[in-house]
């Protein structure tokens, strides 16, 4: 057996494990095909091979930045227990563990460390009864998948079932830090073995396949209604396309009539956590940071099929731990891709439209606005709302501290009429530029 252990870039602590037990041939690299995906802009699509001959590896550089064993750079080597390779000169770095399958007992598996969580403490709701989510039941026929299957092509597409006896060294531990099994499963859906909820309203949690850590959200009925079937349509869609500024969607299934998505768990701080943490933000960060969301917003808003977020907000907003490609930021929670939300810690981010249930493309620019105001200001933008004619709307003039180009930035994006915002995220991503 091999292990490969991705380890913090400052504090050199584990973030994620990968174990293999057949497998002679492990590839690393950006594309979703390889046995370990690092999103990084220094690693190659297929940066380096782990060859198996006999009881020796040895690590083969593919990728065109390099590839450094124990701090030298190789081309090919053979790979010792506990060495370090790093990807690129700048690139992440990942531990070798060297072990035999027999000594071991345990199955592959990936485990998360202590990394900071997708939500922050403050958002999580008391664990949602859980009565509302199908019993599990052993029917293969219940089970059924749509769109592109995303998963790894190595890992199994049935689900586990075993069992960890070693002794916790965390107590709050989601997955055992020996044999990567999980901990106090809430209920099993499908393949997927619940760990803990994210959001009570939402019904999120973080689920856990065949040693991958994972989110999994409950849409709604797979059928019955024109909104089941326009959630069915769309999740499709959404297993199609990939972006540094979103999770991977690896995909989505129909599990006893109701419909579900799969998504990558982004481990770092969210916007809000930030902030509160730091402060208000200079208006050079801030710009930046939308300057990737609009990039985002740009690649979902070009598909075929228009995407809209209709949660996007300072919490969704995740500084990701690891190097998520290019992206500084990653914008999470892809179950509200297309329901209107009823939570009213929305509603500030909400442009007027959204809140009447006719949202379009400019409607994510408002909430582009109203998250930047936050982030200028520590203050949530309804504490900038002023009674108008006839309605609230966000009085970017009483924002204090804003310099003249970027009051006239959120002015536009935030205008009550969408079409008297930006006209695309291409040409409010231009204006922002100028002040990153």
């Amino acid at each position: 057996m091999i292990t490969l252990t991705l380890l913090h870039p400052v504090q050199s602590t584990p973030v994620q494990s990968w174990s293999f037990e057949k497998d002679s041939v492990i590839q690393i690299g950006r594309a979703v095909e390889n046995h370990v995906v690092l999103y990084s802009a220094v690693v190659s699509r297929y940066h380096v091979e782990l060859r198996q001959s006999g009881s020796q590896w040895e690590v083969v550089n593919l990728g065109t930045n390099g590839t450094y064993l124990d701090g030298q750079r190789v081309t090919q080597s053979p790979i010792a227990d506990g060495s370090i390779i790093r990807l690129a000169r700048s690139g992440p770095n990942i531990q070798v563990q060297l072990a035999s399958t027999d000594a071991i007992g345990v199955e592959p598996r990936s485990t998360q460390a202590d990394a900071p969580a997708q939500v922050p403490p403050s958002e999580l709701d008391a664990a949602e009864p859980m009565t509302d989510l199908p019993e599990p039941q052993a029917q293969a026929s219940q089970f059924r998948e749509l769109g592109q299957h995303l998963w790894p092509p190595h890992i199994s597409r049935e689900s586990s079932a075993a069992t960890c006896e070693h002794q916790r060294a965390e107590p709050d531990a989601l997955v055992c830090i020996d044999c990567g099994q999980p901990l106090n499963v809430i209920k099993t859906v499908g393949n997927y073995q619940l760990l803990k909820p994210l959001s009570r309203r939402e019904k999120t949690f973080i689920a856990w396949r065949e040693g991958h850590v994972v989110v999994l959200k409950m849409l709604g009925p797979a059928s019955g209604s024109e909104h089941a079937e326009l959630l069915r349509t769309q999740a499709q869609a959404l297993c199609q396309i990939s972006h540094p500024g979103m999770p991977k969607i690896y995909e989505a299934f129909e599990w006893q009539g109701q419909l579900f998505l799969i998504s990558e768990m982004i481990y770092g701080q969210n916007l809000q956590q930030l902030v509160v943490r730091q402060g208000a933000l200079p208006e050079s960060q801030a710009a930046a940071w939308a300057v990737d969301i609009c990039h985002l917003l740009d690649y979902l808003h070009q598909q075929d099929s228009p995407m809209l977020h209709h949660g996007l907000k300072p919490v969704n907003l995740i500084r990701p731990t690891i190097p998520h490609g290019l992206s500084q930021v990653v914008l999470v929670n892809f179950g509200d891709l297309w329901e209107e939300t009823e939570d009213m810690s929305c509603a500030a981010y909400m442009a007027p439209e959204q809140q009447e249930g006719k949202s379009v493309p400019a409607s994510n620019l408002y909430a582009l606005g109203a998250t930047m105001v936050y982030l200028l200001t520590q203050q949530d933008p309804d504490a900038f709302y002023r009674l108008g004619n006839q309605e609230a709307h966000l009085a970017v003039v009483d924002i204090p501290n804003l310099s003249p180009e970027m009051a006239q930035v959120l002015v536009q994006l935030t205008h009550p009429d969408p079409a008297q915002r930006y006209e695309s995220a291409v040409a409010a991503e231009e204006a922002l530029k100028v002040l990153a």
